[in-house]
């Protein structure tokens, strides 16, 4: 069945969501009014699959890799790993290496994930700034995993620990770029006091302790990571400007040679029509024709060059559904519009407040309201809102989609207020697959133990 094209059918204020890029690359409007994702009617998958039900649209993920190999087209040692933190599940596992991407793995459940998947572990990085011997371990016996240090004594575990396996461990050294990033405080990371990485200062201890520890550890190069939801490219080429001069220091000093310059991701998407969001591909050959234009000024071989995408990658492919239950008006005109999710499956409002676009997906057309709702979550904490002012006008019944929920909502959900975790659907030429089972009362109380002596 054709649906008539979504910007078309859609009201001006919806037309702008596809023109900030927030909806999946595949939706549609369909004749009834509903909104279509990889041609699948989601007004139909919420009433099979229950709400919430969070959905992720396979073609906008591949759009997003592509977009980001095409700005690196030009740079032919490149590589795109992918930030797990995001989102990550056996599916998205077995898609990014369809993909031909890296893996960019923070935690011991990531790595098994990784594992569990058969991901290739020449294409796996480990970070965090706190990793467990366990963690380091299972890198390092699973094969060629590249290591991200990310301070001294981390350094001083890593090779004490390949001296016991007798293995080389691949790493690379964070370093602290003291760059402020355009966002949140909570997501800036490559600000002079941030908890991640090792001070410029610290660097030649860093390196005189790899020097004397060269049978252990094998240096590859430097990594940099400036903060997340960023929409500026200049923070990320102040950042190559750092670790041009870091490079350079270790090509006269030591005659240490970077093979490998990691920029690390951030890159923003748009989460309402007032994001002015930057293209990925603009944002890879941005960063690429700057190493470029800097190595090559100061006689410096070219590195292979990665980038770490995570949200960029897979946050407008996602669209969390809800089902709308009591609404009331307050003497004050607040008009609020309770769903039967929240702060559960998406804890981004009331962490940092994050802010979305939502829509009705059984009511495309509707007009626009004048006056705003708030969408607010069932859950115990007055902070508990989805969005402070939305301009649609949903009754008891309707399903609301909030947009670009792929990155960050399921990998932060929880099961608050004893609530199970919703499933997620995978979406593409007009299938729905299941890639995370629904939780269920049952689950909730798999890990629970009671002592004898209270069963009574």
């Amino acid at each position: 069945m054709a649906y008539p094209n979504l910007k078309s059918t859609m009201s001006s204020a919806s037309s702008e969501l596809i023109e900030q890029a927030i909806m999946p690359v595949t939706a549609e409007v369909s004749a009834a009014g509903h909104l279509l994702i990889g041609q699948v009617d989601t007004v139909e998958l919420a009433k099979t699959f229950g709400t919430p039900l969070w959905l992720m649209d396979e073609a906008t993920i591949r759009a997003a890799v592509k977009d980001c190999q095409m700005g690196l087209a030009h740079y032919a040692n490149s590589e795109i790993t992918y930030a797990a933190k995001a989102f990550l599940c056996l599916s998205m596992c077995h898609l990014l290496k369809d993909m031909d991407t890296s893996l960019d793995v923070v935690s011991i459940g990531e790595m098994y994930t990784a594992q569990k998947a058969n991901f290739p572990p020449e294409k796996i990085i480990l970070h965090g700034n706190n990793k467990s011997e366990r963690e380091i371990e299972t890198a390092l016996k699973y094969g060629a995993v590249r290591i991200v240090i990310d301070n001294l004594s981390e350094m001083q575990l890593v090779a004490a620990l390949a001296k016991k396996l007798g293995v080389q461990a691949k790493i690379l050294l964070r370093v602290i770029p003291g760059i402020e990033a355009d966002t949140h405080h909570h997501i800036q990371t490559g600000h002079e006091t941030s908890k991640f990485g090792i001070p410029l200062e610290q660097l030649s201890q860093a390196i005189d302790y790899l020097t004397e520890h060269n049978n252990e550890l094998h240096f590859l190069g430097l990594h940099v990571h400036v903060g997340s939801q960023s929409h500026d490219t200049e923070p990320f080429l102040a950042a190559v400007d750092v670790l041009t001069q870091c490079t350079l220091q270790l090509k006269q000093k030591y005659r240490l040679r970077v093979d490998q310059l990691d920029i690390g991701g951030g890159l923003g998407i748009a989460y309402t029509a007032a994001d002015r969001t930057l293209p990925m591909q603009q944002w890879s050959h941005a960063i690429s024709k700057a190493v470029v234009e800097k190595f090559e000024a100061n006689n410096l071989p070219l590195p292979r060059l990665i980038l770490e995408p995570g949200r960029s990658i897979v946050g407008r492919a996602g669209v969390t559904l809800y089902r709308v239950g009591h609404t009331k008006t307050l003497p004050d005109g607040t008009h609020y519009i309770a769903v039967d999710g929240g702060m559960a499956d998406n804890p981004r409002p009331i962490t940092y407040q994050a802010l979305y676009t939502a829509c009705l997906a059984n009511k495309m057309n509707a007009p626009k309201q004048k006056t705003p709702v708030s969408i607010v979550g069932k859950y115990c904490e007055q902070g508990d809102i989805i969005i402070q002012e939305s301009y649609i006008t949903p009754e008891s019944g309707d399903i609301i989609a909030v947009l670009a929920t792929g990155a960050y909502n399921f990998s932060m959900s929880s099961n608050y207020n004893r609530t199970a975790r919703p499933a997620c659907l995978l979406l593409n030429n007009g299938s729905a697959e299941v890639i995370i089972k629904g939780e269920t009362n049952e689950d909730l109380l798999r890990n629970d133990c009671v002592p004898d002596r209270l069963l009574r």
